[in-house]
């Protein structure tokens, strides 16, 4: 059984039957190079920025009194 390390888990090392190799080959899922080789840890990605502050919802004016002739 091949063991591999994948795209999405580059850290991890899964053993894996000759069919999910060929299959996750195929996909292009695995990691390429020597087995042995030192892999950083996964990280996450970037969090997304803060969305600009928006101003303060402002409730509608109350039609003014008028004067009535």
């Amino acid at each position: 059984m091949p063991t591999v390390r994948t795209t999405f888990r580059p850290d991890l090392e899964f053993e894996v039957d000759d069919a999910e190799y060929l299959d996750l080959q195929r996909q292009g899922l695995l990691v390429e190079g020597d087995a042995d080789q030192d892999v950083p840890p996964g990280t996450a990605a970037p969090a997304a920025p803060e969305p600009a502050p928006q101003p303060a919802a402002v409730a509608p004016k109350k039609p003014g009194t008028t004067k009535e002739s």
